[in-house]
Formats: C-alpha cells, sequence, structure tokens
C-alpha cells in the first residue's frame, strides 16, 4: 500500500504544487484533486507534462478526485458529468491513475433513498461503461449530509451498478458525521 497525499491538503496550491508537497513530505502517492487538474488542463498544459512531473517525483496518481453530482437528472447536466468522466478518463489513463471518484450530492433531496439509489445508479452505470473502454475504475464516497450516506445504502448502490469497476470508498469520518456505521 502506498500513502498518497490528498489535494484537499494544500487546497489553495496548484497541483504541480502538490508533487512537490508529496514528494517532499514522504507521500508515495498523489490523489489529484479535480477542481486544481481542471485548472491545469484549461491552462493548456497536457496529460504528457503533467505525468512528467509525476515522474520526476517519483509519485504515482492513486486517484483522481472527484466528479460530482452523478445524481443529475435533467439532460444537460447528466451530459456534462458525462462529458468530464471521458476527458478524465483520459487524462487518468494517460498518467497511470487507476481510479476516478465519484460523488452523489443534494440533488435528490426530498426522495426516498430508494428513488436516489435507482436514479444514482442509472447515471454511475453509464459513468463506468466509460471508464470500461479506457480501463478505469471508480470509486463512490457518499458525503455525510447526502441521501447515499450509510454503509447499508453503499452496499444498495454497489448491487444497483453492477459493473466491474464500480466500488465505494470508506471514509470512516463520513460515516461517523452521518451515523452511518457502528464501531463494529
Amino acid at each position: 500500500m502506498i500513502f498518497a497525499l490528498h489535494g484537499m491538503c494544500s487546497l489553495h496550491s496548484n497541483i504541480v504544487s502538490d508533487i512537490r508537497l508529496a514528494k517532499e513530505t514522504g507521500y508515495q502517492g498523489l490523489e489529484i484533486h479535480t477542481d486544481k487538474l481542471w485548472r491545469y488542463i484549461d491552462a493548456g498544459f497536457s496529460s504528457t507534462e503533467f505525468k512528467a512531473h509525476l515522474d520526476k517525483a517519483n509519485i504515482k496518481p492513486s486517484a483522481i478526485d472527484i466528479v460530482g453530482s452523478v445524481e443529475a437528472t435533467d439532460k444537460e447536466a447528466q451530459q456534462q458529468v458525462f462529458d468530464q468522466v471521458e476527458t478524465l478518463c483520459l487524462f487518468a489513463k494517460e498518467i497511470g491513475a487507476p481510479t476516478i471518484q465519484l460523488n452523489a450530492f443534494e440533488a435528490l433531496n426530498g426522495l426516498s433513498v430508494e428513488d436516489n439509489i435507482r436514479i444514482t445508479a442509472q447515471n454511475i452505470k453509464l459513468i463506468a461503461d466509460i471508464g470500461q473502454e479506457h480501463g478505469i475504475r471508480f470509486q463512490y464516497e457518499g458525503a455525510a449530509w447526502t441521501p447515499i450516506a450509510k454503509l447499508v445504502d453503499y452496499y444498495r448502490l454497489h448491487e444497483a451498478v453492477g459493473r466491474d469497476n464500480f466500488a465505494f470508498v470508506l471514509d470512516t469520518w463520513h460515516f461517523w458525521a452521518s451515523r452511518g456505521a457502528t464501531p463494529e
């Protein structure tokens, strides 16, 4: 297991500085913060340049974190998510990041947990299919304040998606904050 610096630890830094920070503080990997990655891409930098920075520092990209709003229901928002996923999958493949994290937020508040799972799973199936074409897997993290935040609901979402390249990440803080799991 490698230890990776999470890009949120240096929120107001840029992504190239995150690589330097990871190296200088003894990490072997970097969980790439998506907002920083979009700024890097939008500034005209390439995955080849980014990979060179990683290689020079001997830092492995552990994951790209996050594609949010995966529970979107309107066609325009869904297409925006799918377009982001396609771009990030290409980038991830080129830099050697095996995983992209997915999050649903609060667009479906007011609906039952069952409906949240059903709607979110429909989108994640399509996302996982995009990732499959590039050899990328996805991990879901339910934030404490969102409808799909309990461990039992993670399992239900995982079953509803039913894709080999989809799993979930266990963030104990979110479970504690939502009271979604017991210490056992």
